[in-house]
C-alpha cells in the first residue's frame, strides 16, 4: 500500500483520490473549501481543510513523506506554480501537477513538476492506476467498469505458460496479446511460455484487474 496526497479537491482531484483509495492506497486529500472536503472525507483516507500555498500547512502536513502528491488547483495557475515549487523544496518524491494549457505546464515543469496531466476523467484514471500499480504500462478504459491495461510480466510470471498461470480462471480477465519489443503475438495460446521483457495486453473488469496487478506488484 502506498501513501498519497492530493491538494486540489474539484472534479480531477476528486478522480484521482477516490481511484487511489478504491484501489486500496492511503490517500489524504486537501482543499481551501470546507464544503467539498466534507464530500469527500468518507471515500478517503483522510479529508482535510488547509491551505497548500502556505509551505508551512505542507510541512505540518508532511506531504513529504507521500509517495507521490497530486496537486489539482483548477485555474489557479499562480497558486499550482507556487504549491509545485514549494513541494520540490520539501523533497518530495513525485509531483504530479495538472495544468490548464501547454505554457502552464512549461513553467510546472521548470519549477519542479515530475509529470504534467490535462484535465480529463479518463486521464485520472490512468494515472491512478500507473501510480497505484507499478507494473502497469498502460491503462485503457473500454466501458464502465471495464478497462485494457498493459502489464510488465511479474516476475512470479516467467517461465510459466499462460495454461499454467490460468489467469482466467483465476482472475478472470484475458490475455489478448503479448508484446516484446518489435515482437507481437496475438492471441496467445496456453502453451507460451511468459518471458522477460513481455508486457501482457489484458483485458477484464477494473475489480479484477486491480486484483490482478496488486496481487503481483
Amino acid at each position: 500500500m502506498a501513501r498519497f496526497a492530493v491538494i486540489g479537491l474539484g472534479k480531477f482531484g476528486a478522480h484521482v483520490a477516490r481511484a487511489l483509495f478504491d484501489a486500496g492506497h492511503e490517500v489524504m486529500g486537501i482543499d481551501t473549501h470546507n464544503t467539498v472536503v466534507q464530500d469527500l472525507r468518507d471515500q478517503i483516507t483522510q479529508a482535510v481543510v488547509a491551505d497548500c500555498s502556505d509551505v508551512d500547512n505542507l510541512r505540518a502536513l508532511d506531504v513529504a513523506s507521500c509517495d507521490a502528491v497530486i496537486v489539482s488547483m483548477g485555474e489557479r495557475m499562480d497558486a499550482s506554480i507556487l504549491v509545485t515549487l514549494y513541494l520540490k523544496e520539501l523533497g518530495c518524491k513525485r509531483i504530479v501537477v495538472k495544468a490548464v494549457s501547454d505554457d502552464h505546464g512549461k513553467v510546472l515543469r521548470l519549477v519542479g513538476a515530475s509529470e504534467v496531466v490535462h484535465p480529463e476523467r479518463s486521464t485520472a484514471l490512468r494515472l491512478a492506476s500507473s501510480l497505484g500499480a507499478k507494473n502497469i504500462v498502460e491503462y485503457l478504459p473500454i466501458g464502465v467498469g471495464f478497462s485494457l491495461v498493459e502489464i510488465g510480466a511479474p516476475e512470479v510470471f516467467l517461465g510459466r505458460t499462460l495454461g499454467q498461470l490460468q489467469l482466467r480462471a483465476r482472475h478472470n480477465v484475458l490475455v489478448v496479446a503479448i508484446k516484446n519489443g518489435d515482437r507481437l503475438d496475438l492471441v496467445p495460446g496456453a502453451p507460451y511460455e511468459v518471458k522477460e521483457g513481455d508486457i501482457l495486453v489484458v483485458i477484464g473488469r477494473d475489480v479484477d484487474l486491480t486484483a490482478l496487478t496488486r496481487t503481483h506488484d
